[in-house]
């Protein structure tokens, strides 16, 4: 029975042992480290204690150095099969957890988590958590205990020992836990060192103490007081050295302490960071609530694994086994020091000489790597380190060299079947129904049939100034836009106030009537071209808001053969550089357009501007409206974890292009669009490389309508149908969008739009932040798409800033390879943090 008794106070309240620790004789001058005989080999040969102990926790050190190493899995950045589902290589079906084979030497938990990869890691982190705990709690008990026994009897004595009592009277495990909470155990590590420092100190202290009040009745020390000796010389010369053998036991016996108490609160669900809690169960099972450790530790193998004690044994057994060596290695090993000091003289003065500095130091070295290389972001930046460019830089050299990526145009099929090929070949199930990677949007589409031209000649017909298509102008098919030919002077047409409240009787008297009408994006309702067109306009030109965007736009909002739409005129999107050269053969400026001159026709809201001196043509032939089937790429990687497989996050870029003109000009697209889904492409060879296996379920999306006007994908990712396609049962709703683009050129900073998600953003402002990449969140010239704006998922928009070249001048010739290789690493370490992470 008090065998029993002493069982379960151990568990309750677990403290080192220090009844036999060597105490100094008061009547005696020498002090244990300074008593016994000279340290032979024999001594050490003897003391199975010393030598047992000592091989297990040299072992623990190599498993903490090496075992990351020597694991199978990175359970990092792998693992949690949480679900059962179905081997597609093999074709068998798993269900974990799996029991011990040649591929899981000691099987799996319930969550798929290798076991043994599991051990390994979770060294690193117990013993290291332990080591930090045992250190605060032997420094603080050591200071205290040595004021404490310097100050006999006075105020501070009586107050260390005061909160020493206190602290002993709760039993550790039950303090242990409320401290730990009460820190909140969401901080992981921080949190557990702290509170188990808090109250782990109190016995160290008391025996400290003792052995303080003995030396300082030594006669050395009333001697060093005659001399004039201060008490912080005494004590760093004459009371350390004759404490450090005892430390050295001291720290050992509370190593196992601090294992034993780690152990216990694993078996009441306490852990390091806690982890999340996870809800299972269905229609016929009880709802239970499962807790899923966030990293790889022992206590919280225990912790999930005990209530498979009687089915799954496998589980439990090697983290207990593990806590179990560790404590009896470090118990035993510091109960071999304790013979050793009480059977030889050692003398430890070699401690405080100048030459431990570079002990220190390398000691100071190895804890350095140990803490870099413990927890999930170190392995997060190796991975996202290991984008090395070189597959991004051959898949964007592969896009722009296919024959035009334009929507209406082989190439976009081309593109389409590269990438859909990759995917597979990156390990990405198909996305669409029927097992397909290719999702047919269908849309109405035209093109070209000969080369646009639009150009400002002077009275007598002789051309001034051609302009060049897809980089001076573009035409538009919204508002009856459609083909023509027509050589016309200008009228411009500006609005004093909101326009768009104007009804048709407020241009009672317009006249524009066998004239090409300007308009001022920002200024001009968006309508009013239908409004020209009704009096009596042959054309229409658009001051673009963005210099940089001026593409034709070839997709109508309508479908083919709709009879509302005749008749046509031509519509183009011109820039400010270009309107500027217009009005400059015209003697006038963006500035005087706004001067209204006797003659001109105006009313209350609108007004024109005769633009004499100079005409301009605009020529536009198009092919008939027709359906068109553009391809979108979609390939999945299912949620390994149950709590979170119903939060989808999506990787989101465009691989076409403004295609091939009739003239024969070409437009690559190669930093826009084809350096985004290229690191997109890269960064799934990267996760199949590293094995990693996403906790969150992830959709990459190659989108094949971004050089349109409406490329329809903030709508397909705002639309729950569109994820009832994807192999999952589970109710899909988006979590992060990642939109991707101009990757490959442009400033020194990474531009996040400021329009993106608050923790979206901040999570990639704090990824840029450890690689050293610059961000900003302001605008440059970089033309921020708005596919996502407005969308109701949580989004976030990367490209280098100011990356804005014209069309036909995006080569492959200026990529660099340095910033795409940035770029990827950036988007890798983000989505890594997103897709492993419970929280981020």
């Amino acid at each position: 029975m008090r065998n029993l008794t002493q069982i379960a106070k151990a568990i309750v309240d677990p403290r080192a042992n220090l009844e036999k620790m060597p105490h100094t004789d008061p009547d005696s001058w020498e002090t244990p480290a300074r008593a016994g005989r000279q340290l032979r080999l024999y001594h050490i040969k003897s003391n199975f204690p010393l030598i047992f102990g000592g091989l297990i926790v040299f072992g623990l050190f190599l498993v903490v150095l090496f075992g990351p190493l020597w694991a199978p899995i990175n359970p990092y950045i792998a693992g949690q099969h949480v679900v059962a589902h179905l081997d597609t290589v093999t074709g068998e079906w798993i269900d974990p957890p799996l029991s011990p084979s040649s591929e899981y030497p000691l099987g799996t938990d319930q969550w798929g988590n290798d076991i043994l990869s599991m051990l390994m890691y979770g060294a690193r982190n117990t013993l290291i958590a332990a080591a930090f705990v045992t250190m605060a709690r032997v420094i603080l008990g050591m200071v205290l205990g040595s004021i404490a026994g310097w100050n006999e009897n006075k105020t501070i004595d009586r107050l260390i020992m005061g909160a020493s009592g206190v602290i002993m009277a709760i039993p550790m495990l039950i303090s242990s836990m409320i401290l730990i909470y009460a820190l909140d155990i969401r901080r992981g590590l921080p949190a557990f060192i702290i509170a188990l420092s808090i109250i782990g100190w109190t016995e160290i202290a008391q025996y400290i103490r003792s052995e303080v009040l003995v030396i300082r009745k030594m006669p050395y020390i009333e001697g060093a007081y005659a001399v004039g000796s201060k008490d912080s010389g005494m004590v760093v010369r004459h009371v350390l050295p004759n404490l450090l053998p005892q430390m050295l036991v001291l720290i050992f016996l509370e190593f196992g302490a601090v294992l034993l108490l780690m152990g216990g609160l694993a078996f009441i669900g306490v852990f390091i960071g806690g982890g999340s809690s996870s809800v299972a169960g269905d229609d016929t099972l009880a709802l239970q609530t499962q807790v899923i450790a966030d990293v790889p530790e022992w206590g919280a193998m225990l912790a999930e694994g005990y209530r498979w004690f009687t089915s799954k044994p496998f589980i439990v057994f090697p983290p207990a086994l593990a806590f179990f060596v560790a404590v009896i290695g470090f118990n035993t090993f510091g109960e071999g020091l304790r013979r050793l000091i009480e059977q030889t003289h050692v003398n430890t003065n070699f401690l405080l000489k100048k030459r431990m500095v570079l002990v220190i130091i390398g000691i100071i070295a190895a804890t350095v790597y140990i803490i870099g290389n413990t927890g999930p972001a170190p392995w997060f930046a190796k991975m996202a380190n290991a984008f090395t460019g070189t597959g991004a830089y051959g898949h964007i050299e592969r896009l722009a060299g296919m024959n035009g990526r334009s929507p209406t145009q082989p190439g976009s099929q081309e593109a389409a079947a590269y990438i859909a090929a990759k995917f597979e070949e990156y390990g990405l199930q198909p996305g669409w129904k029927k097992l397909e990677y290719i999702y047919p949007m269908q849309m109405t589409l035209t093109e070209p049939l000969t080369q646009p031209q639009l150009a400002v000649l002077n009275a007598d017909g002789t051309m001034l100034q051609e302009f060049v298509h897809q980089r001076d102008f573009g035409f538009m098919v919204d508002g009856h836009g459609g083909s023509g030919d027509v050589e016309l002077p200008l009228t411009f047409v500006g609005f004093n106030g909101d326009g768009s409240a104007l009804n048709w009787e407020a241009y009672r008297g317009l006249d524009l009537r066998d004239r090409i009408v300007l308009l001022l994006e920002g200024n001009a309702p968006i309508d009013f071209p239908t409004e020209a067109l009704v009096r009596g306009a042959k054309g229409v030109l658009w001051i673009s808001e963005d210099p940089n965007d001026v593409r034709s736009q070839n997709q109508f909002s309508h479908a083919a053969g709709d009879y509302m739409r005749a008749p046509q005129i031509p519509i183009f999107r011109i820039g400010p550089d270009t309107a500027d050269t217009i009005l400059s053969a015209m003697d006038s400026s963006m500035a005087d357009l706004f001067a209204v001159e006797a003659g001109s026709q105006s009313k209350q809201g609108w007004f024109t501007h005769d633009l004499d001196g100079a005409t301009v043509r605009m020529v536009v032939e198009l092919a008939d409206p027709k359906e068109t089937a553009v391809p979108t790429i979609l390939g999945y990687l299912p949620g390994s974890d149950l709590s979170l497989a119903n939060e989808l996050v999506v990787i989101y870029a465009h691989y076409d292009g403004l295609g091939i003109d009739p003239d024969g000009t070409r437009y690559p697209a190669v930093n826009h669009n084809a350096s985004g889904v290229s690191v997109m492409l890269e960064v799934a060879r990267l996760w199949q490389e590293e094995n990693l296996d996403p906790r969150r379920p992830v959709l990459f999306v190659a989108w094949g309508a971004g050089s349109l006007t409406k490329p329809g994908a903030r709508e397909f990712l705002d639309s729950e149908q569109s994820f009832t396609h994807l192999p999952t049962t589970q109710r899909l709703q988006t979590t992060a969008v990642f939109q991707i683009d101009y990757a490959g050129t442009g400033s020194d900073e990474i531009f996040i739009s400021p329009h993106s998600n608050e923790r979206l953003k901040n999570l990639v402002d704090e990824s840029a932040a450890e690689i050293d990449v610059l961000v900003v969140n302001e605008a440059g010239e970089t033309a921020v798409s708005s596919d996502m704006l407005n969308t109701k998922a949580p989004w976030v928009y990367l490209a280098w800033d100011n990356p804005a070249i014209p069309p036909d001048q995006d080569t492959f010739d200026r990529i660099d390879a340095e910033k795409l290789r940035t770029f990827g690493e950036l988007l890798s370490l983000s989505l890594a943090k997103v897709v492993r992470q419970s929280r981020y």
